[in-house]
């Protein structure tokens, strides 16, 4: 996140434009007190660019006692604004919200635009920097939709500049593109360098986040230029290290130019931030380089900081994790590595921090392999792996409870906002009263029309929060059949693991006992595994069943397979043609998955809700698939359906009968000419299928799985499914169901 410090002199400008209006709104203001209150924002201004925030934060807050004491509301305000300002460079976000509402009746008490529009940014910030990207972009457009747009201030830069890191963040580069831009002909205009380097370098942060390195090299090369202006050693630092790991895979060359500047900058700020990030970034170039032993003094370095001050603990944890991939490298005592790998582990535990214990298991396991440890390498893997399922699912679960928080930020600013628009317009309503009554048509005019788009606002607001609820269903939805994946997975493991302790245990029994008490302990362990694999196979089945109602059959066992290849792929690495053919088999895998996902997602959206939508994906399935084994087709269905309609569970299995009989055709029945035809008539949906394929016996149809799926969904359906074959005369099916 790039928040930079505003520019004082328009903070200055704003300051006389707020004395202006006092003039008219108030009393009028005793000179001495206006100058009292510049001064000390003019102190807080300066205190806030060495930075010094906390002092800063003083004088501000000392501004706003004085401008109560003396009457002068003006200038609390725009001491509030201050306050603010640095309350969200902190990152004090909720101190900062508190302080909104006050601006924003400021705002309409005074009649000042500006001031209102500010507070309006300064909500989109507290948003933008809770990750609450949504709400982020309704306060900030808020703010540029009046007075402000039509200035050109420091804070009409900072608006476009914050909504184009925004929709950066939302990975809409045109809009993130078109705002930065805005920002910085603004801030080129009022001869800001930093303002001017910060928006250079949001455009550059989010084209390297999506990969375009290209890109945010140059937009990074111009954003330094700007810094190298304003002279801002901290900022210069901060630069250059970023623009040195941008040429990582790019330019070695130019990575370490820049990584020189980034460590002479950081060590001339001083900063501990500044030095740890140049050493960071030092070391990832040493890497580049191959060169792994100046690599792993800058880690030192950098451990050595990050051990003196504990600023940062998640960080230390992952140095701890690097020093011992260097020390492997450099065939360093074993305990040396090892005792990186404990530090890492101990202190990621500390912290609770499962991303941490994650890869320092797998790296720990790796590091085992190597070394021929065979035993220590599975265990640490099975860590790995169950930090790694953990996080998927914590993840999951954080991604729905991120997204029912942000629908329900969203409901209240929208409760508040409407609170605020309802108000406004009752004094819009006597305003334009007040104009009827004097005869001023002209202004009752123009209040209707602001009471019309505050209306307006209101019913924008209302399809906004309503969208965000669609989506949380659907995310929901999602989530669950996740979990359901990763609980199967979780079980299957743990059984695994019991079949094993156990197998153990018996055999250090039998190889204890007498050749009569092996006898019996392997007829009683054949009985008990026996046992148990039966009551394993009932408790897997149960639960494959009721995944099975809300995902196709093949998902699990294609996921299941996957990992299976995945395997194998590994295993047989040193032999080419082996891996082709795992990683073929793979990919149709993957993408039997990705169709049986997408047929759910699409199966729950309601704007697939009607018959004619069903059609259009059948008829799309069986083209695309007939087209592929190069069968001739003709296919007919209703050019206009009735408006009869099916509900979300009869839709989907109508589909899924439809979707296994085309593709039995495709895949067994070795025809060249298919006809598909659809009917539907006096609430009676007809589907008939016929190819002039092989066909196949009554046997083989009784003992296929996929049929008898088409069975039982037809029964689901209370239909009637008729499946008529002889060898070398094809296969006609017909399905008839009631709607």
């Amino acid at each position: 996140m790039r928040k930079e410090v505003r520019v004082w002199y328009l903070a200055v400008a704003f300051f006389f434009i707020g004395m202006h209006i006092d003039l008219f709104a108030q009393s009028p203001i005793n000179r001495q007190d206006s100058v009292v209150v510049f001064k000390m924002l003019e102190q807080a201004e300066k205190l806030f660019n060495i930075p010094r925030y906390d002092s800063a934060l003083y004088i501000a807050r000392q501004a706003v006692s004085y401008s109560r004491q003396h009457h002068y509301f003006n200038g609390e305000a725009w001491a509030q604004i201050k306050i603010n300002d640095i309350l969200i460079e902190k990152d004090d976000l909720a101190e900062a919200a508190k302080n909104i509402p006050f601006l924003y009746r400021a705002g309409i008490q005074m009649k000042d635009s500006i001031v209102i529009a500010i507070s309006y940014l300064h909500m989109g910030q507290v948003h933008l920097y809770r990750d609450e990207f949504d709400s982020a972009v309704f306060y900030i457009e808020k703010s540029l939709s009046g007075k402000l747009s039509r200035v050109r201030i420091s804070y009409t830069a900072l608006a476009y500049n914050d909504l184009g890191y925004t929709w950066g963040r939302k990975e809409a580069i045109e809009k993130m593109t078109e705002y930065c831009l805005k920002s910085l002909s603004i801030y080129e205009l009022l001869g800001d360098p930093t303002g001017c380097a910060m928006a250079l370098g949001n455009i550059s942060t989010v084209y390297f986040d999506l990969g375009q390195k290209e890109k945010a090299i140059d937009y990074a090369k111009q954003s330094l230029a700007y810094r190298e202006k304003a002279g801002d050693i901290n900022k210069l630092a901060l630069a250059c290290c970023n623009l040195s790991q941008s040429y990582l895979g790019v330019s070695i060359e130019e990575a370490v130019k820049y990584q020189q500047l980034c460590v002479k900058y950081a060590e001339q700020s001083g900063l501990e931030d500044r030095l740890i990030h140049s050493y960071i970034t030092s070391s990832l170039v040493a890497n580049g380089q191959k060169k792994n032993e100046e690599a792993f003094r800058y880690e030192l370095k950098t451990i050595e900081l990050l051990e003196e001050s504990q600023s940062n603990q998640q960080m230390l944890a992952r140095r701890y994790i690097a020093a011992a991939f260097y020390t492997d490298m450099l065939k360093q005592d074993t305990s040396i590595t090892l005792s990186y790998f404990n530090k890492a582990i101990r202190l990621s535990e500390q912290l609770k921090n499962k991303t941490n214990l994650r890869d320092v298991y797998r790296f720990t396991s790796d590091y085992y392999i190597r070394k021929k440890d065979f035993e220590k390498g599975y265990s640490n893997y099975k860590k790995h792996i169950l930090y790694k399922d953990s996080l998927a699912l914590s993840d999951r679960e954080q991604n729905i409870n991120d997204l029912e928080a942000r629908y329900q930020t969203a409901k209240k600013d929208i409760e508040i906002e409407r609170l605020n628009s309802e108000q406004r317009i009752r004094l819009l309503e006597i305003e334009k009263q007040n104009a009827i009554i004097n005869g001023n048509m002209l202004v009752a005019k123009q209040k209707e029309n602001e009471i019309n788009l505050l209306q307006q606002d209101k019913q924008v607001q209302d399809l906004k929060l309503s969208q965000q609820k669609e989506e949380l269903l659907k995310q929901q939805l999602l989530a669950r059949n996740k979990e359901q994946e990763l609980t199967l997975i979780q079980k299957e493991k743990l059984l695994n693991e019991k079949q094993l302790q156990n197998q153990k245990q018996l055999r250090n029994g039998i190889i204890a006992g007498s050749i009569l008490l092996l006898l019996l302990g392997g007829i009683g362990f054949s009985r008990y595994k026996l046992k148990k694999k039966l009551e394993q196979q009932t408790a897997m089945q149960e639960m494959r069943n009721h995944i099975a109602s809300d995902l196709h059959d093949d998902v699990g066992a294609s996921l299941s397979n996957i990992n299976i290849l995945n395997e194998l792929t590994r295993r047989n690495a040193a032999n080419p043609e082996k891996v082709n053919e795992y990683l073929s088999k793979a990919s149709d895998d993957i993408r039997q998955v990705s169709e049986g996902i997408s047929d759910i997602v699409w199966n729950i959206n309601p704007r697939y809700d009607s018959l004619e939508q069903l059609f259009i994906r059948m008829k799309r399935y069986a083209g695309d698939l007939l087209d592929a084994k190069n069968i001739n087709y003709t296919i007919q269905f209703p050019e206009k359906p009735s408006d009869l309609a099916l509900d979300m569970d009869k839709r989907r299995d109508l589909y899924l009968i439809f979707k296994e009989a085309i593709n039995n055709l495709a895949k067994y029945s070795k025809a060249d000419h298919a006809q598909i035809k659809l009917t539907v008539e006096n609430k009676l949906i007809r589907l008939w299928i016929q190819d002039n394929g092989v066909g196949f016996e009554d046997e083989k149809m009784n003992k296929g799985n996929g049929l008898q799926n088409m069975n039982q969904r037809a029964s689901l359906l209370k239909g009637k499914l008729d499946i008529n074959s002889k060898t070398d005369e094809g296969t006609s099916i017909l399905l008839e169901i009631p709607v």
